[in-house]
């Protein structure tokens, strides 16, 4: 049978028609693109821009948009420098010896996902660098030794991730090495003749001159005309105000030795921060001074239980014009971010439908200038339930509740050390020791300490 030439024609046409429609389907957006630096495997790529560089490009591309997409229960992405992982900053102290520098510093805590894998120590002969850095590990001291007396030295810390990426700088601290002065005893005047002549003046010379002192200054930051409690070895060392912008300072003359320190502040509503913790090491005729302490801020809210849909409000004081980070604990844990006024005073409003019904809690923490973060605030519990009830917890005083003396949110060891220290005391200097107030820390008080322990750090 012969095919006429118009048949002929409606065949090609057909046949031609079918490679354009069954061509495609042969088509997979699986490739391997790659170049001389660059290479993907087994891509599976729906691409909404093209993929186009000289080593390789990648830009608006998605995957998984039907068959196989990825699925949850609940999802949500945060972006933002609010949320980038974040560590406090280290504070150092730095102590001049013969011809060395003892450092010391408080820990990094990380937080969003940070851990402190170590530290390097940045030094410098100059104020601001360029610094030349050395690495000790995850440690919170290092000496520097074999440098010249009498040359200044410029210090900072830097700690590291798990990686050994830098996440935290201090502020520069200096000190000056001095030679030890050998102890030689003191030149006494000879014994003058009695009787007749004179009597002379003076006679003074020859006298020792008075040593040279020894003294740790502490200096930081809290808020406004706060009350600020320094506790020195356990026990209440002197208690100074805040300035208007929320500065203070304080001096110890002391011996020669480690002290450990605390601090805590009592905002204009006597609500109370958590004690921060630090040592200093105090050499013979030096002068120590601690610098960019941060007080965490206080937190307080107007309800103890909010009616779901409806508003609560967190308050407290921080540093003036800082940044205040509020988390708030939950099965969708929010993160957010307010501002502080000139005075301290920050605050922050949530709608609570964004919550589910039951307890909750949130922190605050303080981002302060030149960034530096201070610890948490103490932990706040609330409910969201099916009524408003005002929150008319009492003010916080200068002990805590349930035998946390420091009052840092826990009753572990560090409370217990602060018992022992003031062991079998009548009206002890820190009267938070006494937890059951009759006068004396005693086996009532430990007794008392072990019903609320947690042990947590």
């Amino acid at each position: 049978m012969t095919m006429s030439k118009y048949a002929k024609t409606t065949l090609l046409r057909f046949s031609l028609l079918t490679v354009a429609l069954v061509l495609p389907i042969l088509i997979v957006n699986a490739t391997d693109p790659g170049s001389a630096s660059y290479k993907v495997i087994d891509s599976s790529f729906n691409s909404v821009r093209e993929m186009t560089s000289a080593s390789f490009g990648l830009t608006g591309s998605m995957s998984q948009i039907a068959i196989g997409s990825s699925t949850a229960t609940t999802f949500m992405l945060n972006s933002g420098f609010l949320y980038f992982p974040k560590v406090t900053t280290p504070v150092v102290t730095a102590s001049a010896g013969d011809a060395k520098v003892d450092l010391s510093w408080t820990a990094s805590e990380g937080f969003l996902g940070f851990n402190i894998g170590g530290y390097l120590v940045g030094q410098s002969n100059t104020s601001g660098g360029p610094y030349t850095f050395t690495s000790v590990g995850n440690v919170t001291s290092a000496t520097r030794s074999s440098l010249t007396n009498s040359q200044p030295y410029f210090f900072i810390i830097q700690a590291q991730d798990a990686f050994g990426m830098v996440v935290a700088s201090s502020t520069e601290v200096s000190a000056t090495p001095v030679a030890t002065t050998p102890v030689t005893p003191p030149v006494v005047p000879p014994t003058p003749p009695t009787g007749g002549g004179s009597s002379g003046g003076g006679g003074g010379a020859g006298s020792p001159s008075p040593a040279a002192s020894t003294k740790i200054s502490l200096k930081g930051l809290a808020y406004p005309g706060a009350k600020i409690v320094i506790l020195k070895d356990a026990s209440i060392g002197k208690q100074v105000i805040a300035d208007s912008n929320g500065d203070f300072a304080a001096e110890f003359p002391v011996s020669s030795g480690i002290y450990s320190f605390g601090i805590y502040a009592l905002d204009k509503d006597n609500y109370k921060s958590p004690t921060f913790g630090f040592t200093v090491n105090a050499i013979a005729g030096q002068s120590v001074t601690t610098s960019d302490i941060i007080v965490a801020p206080t937190i307080t809210s107007d309800k103890s239980v909010v009616k779901i849909g409806n508003t609560i409000k967190f308050f407290g004081y921080s540093y003036p014009i800082s940044s205040v980070n509020i988390m708030i604990n939950s099965e969708k844990e929010i993160l957010d971010q307010t501002i502080a006024d000139k005075y301290g005073r920050w605050i922050y409003t949530l709608n609570s439908s964004l919550l589910e019904k039951g307890e909750h809690t949130t922190k605050s923490q303080t981002i302060a200038n030149k960034n530096i973060a201070s610890a948490f605030s103490s932990l706040l519990g609330f409910q969201v339930g099916d009524k408003d009830v005002l929150n008319t917890a009492p003010k916080a005083t200068a002990c805590s509740a349930h035998a946390d003396i420091n009052n840092d949110g826990k009753v572990n060891i560090t409370d217990f050390s602060i018992l022992m220290y003031f062991w079998g005391n009548t009206k002890p200097t820190n009267p938070c020791a006494d937890l059951n107030g009759d006068g004396r820390v005693n086996l009532q008080d430990f007794s008392i300490m072990m019903y609320w322990w947690t042990g947590t750090r």
